[in-house]
């Protein structure tokens, strides 16, 4: 089976990809992104306020360790099986992770805490993967064109990584 480490860097790459790198306006945050990143969610990491050449300068290594301890570890997603947490991942990199934990909790029927706690875990494993990850994708896609988004790139991409990250097990 994929470690951890592996399936996060799947899912990381697959997200960076279909975020892009450096672009001076991303409809998503209303201003300056690299990788998925915005300005705020920078100066979160930072502990103070970030500007355009830090973002600018952010390379991918740095990008995926934002990632991994602002949003994949919060959701909890290295003990979801392999799909829900790419789709899962994707979804809070957009809407955070509060949002995209709540949903997920909504669709399971599980209390709504916006927290990978234990009953969450436990609906979540308790699913088909693939119908699940199907699920988050869902919502997700809601909540894009809630925003007169377009839809993910990623969206045509999670069958394939879901296989990819499968196959290394």
């Amino acid at each position: 089976m994929a470690t951890s480490h592996d399936r996060f860097a799947a899912c990381a790459d697959a997200v960076m990809a279909a975020r892009g790198g450096f672009t001076p306006h991303d409809a998503l945050v209303n201003g300056p992104a690299a990788h998925g990143i915005g300005l705020g969610l920078l100066s979160v990491w930072m502990g103070g306020p970030a500007d355009v050449p830090a973002l600018r300068a952010l390379g991918r290594d740095g990008a995926a360790r934002i990632l991994r301890g602002m949003v994949w570890a919060p959701l909890g997603a290295a003990r979801l099986p392999p799909g829900p947490d790419l789709a899962l991942f994707a979804y809070a990199v957009e809407a955070g992770t509060t949002l995209a934990l709540t949903d997920l909790q909504h669709q399971l029927g599980v209390e709504e805490s916006g927290a990978p706690d234990a009953a969450t875990l436990a609906a979540a494993q308790a699913q088909d993967p693939a119908a699940l990850a199907a699920t988050i994708a869902a919502a997700h896609a809601d909540w894009r064109r809630g925003r007169g988004l377009p839809p993910a790139s990623l969206a045509r991409s999670v069958p394939s990584v879901r296989r990819s990250l499968l196959a290394t097990g």
